[in-house]
């Protein structure tokens, strides 16, 4: 054999063989979510509110997963929904001075609706709309 088709030969095995060996390559993503997924589930089970530190080892995991990896979809759409939970409550609407915390009453502060508002006393004590 001429030395030129020896070294297209080892070439060509070369990379059969980097081809092969990629191919084979486990997806790590997969394994990471699985484990993410785990955590969450005790954590939901056991009732732990979102902001707890204890999230931070799902984020971890999920933040983990690979990017070119199957799995890693899943897992931004898990740490968006984390993340969300997580983000600070918009403020209350309906400011007013007078309120401790600046927000409105709600309508269970306020008594039944049929009660009356408590700015205009009680139905029955009115004119009954006439």
């Amino acid at each position: 054999m001429f030395p030129i088709y020896r070294s297209r030969l080892a070439v060509m095995l070369l990379a059969v063989g980097c081809l092969v060996l990629g191919a084979c390559r486990k997806d790590e993503g997969a394994e990471r979510l699985a484990r993410a997924q785990g955590k969450y589930a005790d954590l939901v089970e056991r009732g732990v509110p979102p902001r707890d530190p204890a999230w931070d080892g799902v984020i971890s995991e999920l933040e983990s997963v690979p990017g070119e990896s199957k799995a890693r979809p899943e897992a931004e759409r898990r740490l968006a929904a984390i993340r969300r939970l997580r983000a600070p409550l918009p403020p209350r609407p309906l400011a007013r001075p007078d309120e401790p915390d600046g927000g409105s009453l709600s309508l269970d502060e306020h008594g039944h609706p049929m009660q009356g508002h408590p700015m205009h006393g009680h139905p029955e004590e009115g004119d009954g709309g006439r």
